[in-house]
């Protein structure tokens, strides 16, 4: 269950960056001309933090079972 939190944490991060990454790259170069980009940017962010949440919380989980 444990090993399935932190794919899942780290699908979400992969899926998140790419959307961040697309978002900033096409603001930079069109200033802002497309449609939806700031959302995607922002929906990017949102699902980078979760994953971030969801991964730490499952390494300090590691590191209190290896302390023990």
């Amino acid at each position: 269950m444990k090993i399935q939190r932190l794919l899942i944490g780290e699908g979400i991060l992969l899926f998140a960056s790419v959307l961040v990454f697309r978002s900033v790259w096409t603001l930079l170069d069109r200033c802002f001309g497309y449609n939806y980009l700031l959302e995607m940017l922002l929906v990017g962010a949102a699902l980078t933090t979760v994953g971030l949440v969801l991964l730490n919380e499952e390494v300090e989980c590691e590191l209190k079972e290896m302390r023990k």
